[in-house]
């Protein structure tokens, strides 16, 4: 199996996000502080195109049917056409926290730190590509969609889960069990539930009414230090694997860990990242897992490693679910 590589040209400033392409392989969007939204080909370890139109932090990016959108701290959603222009689809009271986009309706949603949730024609020119706003109780801090569900992570540790195609009201509101605000949610690909991830190195598993599993948390990313105290790291990113339903997550241990959710076991450990892990993605085959390493400043202004992006080839059966025994 080929080691894991580093991507080059890798951004200046702290990666808010990685997303490779729903259908193709290779192509990997990257977030940053920077004030960059980069596309690379992994395979290749080619940096293919980059814009710098954003006035200040990119905090998040997603694909489109035939480009990229994203959004940040100057507050406005750019569409990134053809990776070769972009153009503003139209902005936020407040700083841009996620996107996501929905293909079945050329529909792109955001997240905002001003309490709304907004729906946008993606194919719209001008005033008229918004199509929808909600308010909501808090600050959004992260999204998750997956065919017609969204699931929005509030400040308040509160979870909102709509229907797509109807937005007038949530179909379920959750309180996340973790007692500490959330870092990530993350829709499973059954679509059945959630993973949530926090602040205070807890990773919570739940379902949506009418499922049959129950709901459950453990701890993670933790190291032992002196007097029977762990050092409690925050869980920063959650990406599930296309193929086996298994998860990683990522820490600002450096280290990213592989879960299987049915049998409640860590399957793998993957540590010596230079340092935190601030985002993860499995492409659309899951044979390879993007990781962001890149300090997330929960100790504050020090030195530390510059940001990069690894690329780790995935073995066919590395991610699978070990077998129950009877």
């Amino acid at each position: 199996m080929s080691k894991q590589f580093e991507l080059l040209q890798p951004p200046s400033d702290g990666i808010s996000k990685l997303r490779f392409h729903p259908t193709e392989d290779t192509k990997l969007l990257v977030s940053s502080w920077d004030q960059q939204v980069r596309l690379y080909d992994a395979q290749q370890n080619q940096l293919v195109a980059s814009h710098h139109d954003h006035r200040a932090a990119v905090l998040d990016t997603v694909f489109g049917s035939n480009g990229a959108f994203s959004g940040g701290l100057d507050r406005r959603v750019l569409a990134w056409e053809n990776y070769s222009h972009t153009r503003e689809i139209g902005c936020h009271d407040g700083e841009i926290s996620a996107l996501e986009y929905v293909s079945s309706g050329n529909m792109l949603l955001s997240g905002s730190w001003d309490c709304t949730l907004r729906a946008w024609d993606s194919r719209a020119q001008g005033g008229a590509a918004q199509i929808a706003k909600l308010d909501v109780d808090e600050r959004i801090y992260s999204m998750t969609a997956r065919d017609t569900l969204l699931a929005v992570a509030l400040a308040g540790r509160k979870i909102l889960i709509y229907d797509t195609r109807k937005f007038d009201a949530p179909i379920e509101v959750r309180e996340s069990s973790l007692k500490f605000p959330t870092r990530c949610v993350k829709l499973m690909p059954s679509g059945l539930g959630f993973v949530c991830s926090s602040v205070e190195g807890r990773v919570s598993v739940e379902y949506l009414n009418g499922a049959t599993k129950s709901n459950y948390a453990f701890k993670c990313h933790r190291q032992p230090a002196e007097d029977n105290v762990d050092l409690v790291y925050p869980v920063n990113a959650v990406a599930f694997h296309p193929v086996y339903h298994t998860f990683v997550t990522g820490g600002s241990d450096g280290a990213v860990s592989l879960w299987d959710p049915d049998n409640k076991k860590r399957l793998k450990h993957y540590q010596g990242y230079p340092t935190s892990i601030s985002a993860l993605d499995f492409n659309a085959s899951g044979n390879m897992l993007a990781v962001a390493s890149s300090y997330t400043y929960e100790e504050g202004e020090k030195d530390h490693p510059p940001d990069s992006i690894w690329i780790k080839p995935m073995a066919e059966n590395e991610a699978r679910p070990k077998a129950k025994k009877h």
